[in-house]
C-alpha cells in the first residue's frame, strides 16, 4: 500500500462538514451491492452513475491483466470492493493518509477500500492495489520489493504517469500525461518522491525488505522497488524472466534469485556496490522503456440492497481508525451493538458480539439461505454434522475459500483426501496467497501419497507465513512424516 491521492482525499475532507458516517438504519445514504464478472462493488455512490464505475472497474482489470500476462487469463472468485461516495465517511474508517488501501477482511475475503473521489481522479491509485490482488494468482509469494515493484510498474495501464520521466538529480518538473494505457511508464509521484528525498535505497537493504517504512519518508522504498525492477525487466530481461519463472514454481524468493542472478548475491558486498552504481545511473539517465496495452471488458453487473447490518460489518473489518488498538475495538463494538439493534438476528453480528454458543445457533439456524450460518453451524458442530454444514456452505458460497478449506480439512483429516482434494484445490485457487490453505493441499497431498508435492507446498506455506514458529513445525513434520510412507 502506498501513499497515494492525498491531496485529493485533504481537498474533499477540507471542503466537506464534519460529520460521522449514518448507517442507512439511521438515516444514511442507501448502500447496494453489484456483482460483475471480477467483483462485488458495495456502495452509496448514486446508482445512476454505478454502470459507469463498474466499466471502470472491469476494464481496469483487463488492461492489468493485459499488462500482466499479456491475455485475458481466468481469475478465479470476486474481488470486494468498498467504495465511499463521501471522503469524509473514507478518513473515517481507512484514515486521511492513504488514497485506497487493500487487505483480506471479513472471512479472509480479498478487499479493497476507496473513495470515488480518489479512483475519479487518481485510477493509477486503484491500480496498483489492484495490481496487487491480481498479481498474488501469478507469483503467490512475493519479495516485498518485488510486490511494490511489479504494482508500480503495471500501475498506468489507465492513462497514468508521463512519457519522459525526470532524471534523478535535474530539475523535477512532470512530463505530458499519456493519452493511453502503458505498462512500464513512470509513476507520476515518482518526479515530488525523488525531489522529496534524494537518498538511494542500496540494493542489499531493498532485496531484504519486509515492508515497513520511515513514516516521513513513506514512499522511499517504493521509489527504489519501482527502479529495481524497471532496471531488471529493461536491462536484464532473460534473466529476470528466468527469475520471474523460478518464483512461480517454488515460491522461494532467496532461491529463484541466487539461480537466476548468480552474480547479484546480497551476501556479496562488492555485487551489490555495483548493483547499487547501476541503480542509480538508471534513475539518473530516465530512459524508461514502455508498451501500450490495449483490452475490452464486459460491464454487465447484477444488483443488489445491502443492509445496514451488513454494511456495519463490511466497514468493520476494513476499519484502520482510530490507530489505537483499544479504541478500535471499541469503535466496533459499539457498531456491531447497532447491527444488532438494526438486525436483531443476525447470526454473524451475534457471534461476533461473542453470544453463547446457543444464541449463535439458533439465529444461524432461523437463517438456511446464509452461507454464513451454515460455516457459523460448522464451527459449532462436530463429525458428520460439521461436514455437512461445511458442505452447505460450500453449495451457497462456492467462492469462499475459507469454507472450502475447512471443508477440505475436515475431510482429509477424516481419512477422505480423495474426496478433499477438489475443495482443498480450489481453496488455494481462490487464494493463493494464504498460508493455512497452502498448507491443507499439503496435508492431501501427504495422505495421497504424493510426498514430494506435500514437502513443495509445505515449504511454500513457510515462506508465506514469513517463517512463522507454528509453520516451521508443520514443515519439520512433513519432512518427518515424508520419511516413511503416508497411513492410507
Amino acid at each position: 500500500m502506498r501513499k497515494l491521492a492525498l491531496a485529493t482525499v485533504a481537498a474533499a475532507l477540507a471542503a466537506s462538514p464534519a460529520r460521522a458516517l449514518k448507517c442507512p438504519a439511521k438515516g444514511g445514504a442507501r448502500w447496494h451491492e453489484y456483482r460483475s464478472a471480477h467483483f462485488v462493488i458495495d456502495t452509496d455512490f448514486d446508482p445512476a452513475q454505478v454502470p459507469g464505475l463498474v466499466k471502470e472497474f472491469e476494464h481496469m482489470h483487463a488492461l492489468l491483466l493485459q499488462g500482466l500476462v499479456g491475455e485475458q487469463v481466468d481469475i478465479p472468485g470476486h474481488l470486494r470492493v468498498i467504495a465511499f461516495d463521501s471522503p469524509r465517511d473514507f478518513a473515517e474508517y481507512g484514515g486521511s493518509d492513504v488514497g485506497g488501501y487493500y487487505l483480506h477482511a471479513l472471512f479472509g475475503e480479498p478487499t479493497i477500500v476507496l473513495p470515488i473521489t480518489g479512483f475519479q481522479n487518481h485510477p493509477e491509485a486503484i491500480a496498483h492495489e489492484l495490481a496487487h490482488h491480481l498479481s498474488f494468482f501469478l507469483f503467490p509469494v512475493q519479495p516485498r520489493w518485488y510486490s511494490e515493484g511489479l504494482a508500480e510498474f503495471v500501475e498506468n495501464v489507465v492513462g497514468g504517469g508521463t512519457d519522459n520521466a525526470p532524471a534523478l538529480g535535474s530539475h523535477l518538473v512532470l512530463g505530458s500525461r499519456t493519452a493511453g494505457g502503458g505498462v512500464g511508464i513512470a509513476p507520476s509521484w515518482l518526479a515530488g518522491e525523488l525531489e522529496f528525498d534524494r537518498r538511494p535505497v542500496p540494493a542489499r537493504e531493498l532485496l531484504l525488505w519486509k515492508g515497513r517504512e520511515d513514516k516521513a519518508n513513506v514512499n522511499r522504498y517504493h521509489v527504489w522497488s519501482w527502479i529495481l525492477y524497471h532496471y531488471l525487466w529493461n536491462n536484464r530481461g532473460k534473466q529476470f524472466s528466468d527469475y520471474q519463472k523460478r518464483l512461480s514454481d517454488s515460491g522461494d524468493p532467496e532461491a529463484a534469485w541466487a539461480a537466476a542472478f548468480p552474480d547479484l548475491n546480497p551476501a556479496n558486498a562488492s555485487a551489490m556496490e555495483t548493483l547499487d552504481k547501476q541503480l542509480q545511473k538508471y534513475g539518473s539517465d530516465a530512459r524508461y522503456a514502455f508498451y501500450r496495452v490495449k483490452a475490452d471488458a464486459s460491464a454487465r453487473f447484477t444488483e443488489a440492497p445491502l443492509t445496514s447490518a451488513d454494511l456495519h460489518l463490511y466497514l468493520n473489518a476494513v476499519r484502520r481508525t482510530p490507530e489505537d488498538e483499544g479504541q478500535r475495538k471499541a469503535a466496533n463494538h459499539a457498531a456491531l451493538e447497532e447491527a444488532r439493534g438494526e438486525d436483531p438476528g443476525n447470526p454473524v453480528v451475534i457471534s461476533r458480539l461473542g453470544e453463547d454458543e446457543a444464541k449463535v445457533r439458533a439465529a444461524a439456524v432461523a437463517r438456511p439461505s446464509d452461507w454464513r450460518s451454515w460455516l457459523l453451524l460448522s464451527r459449532l458442530d462436530k463429525g458428520e454434522a460439521k461436514i455437512a454444514s461445511l458442505r452447505k456452505a460450500v453449495e451457497l458460497n462456492p467462492d469462499s475459500a475459507v469454507a472450502l478449506n475447512s471443508l477440505a480439512w475436515e475431510l482429509v483429516t477424516g481419512g477422505k483426501p480423495h474426496d478433499a482434494l477438489p475443495f482443498a484445490n480450489k481453496a488455494v485457487d481462490l487464494a493463493p496467497w494464504a498460508p493455512g490453505l497452502v498448507d491443507t493441499l499439503a496435508e492431501v497431498a501427504y495422505k495421497l501419497g504424493k510426498c514430494s508435492e506435500a514437502l513443495t507446498l509445505s515449504r511454500r506455506a513457510l515462506v508465506m507465513s514469513e517463517r512463522s514458529d507454528d509453520m516451521r513445525k508443520r514443515t519439520a513434520e512433513f519432512e518427518s512424516r515424508c520419511a516413511r510412507p503416508p497411513v492410507k
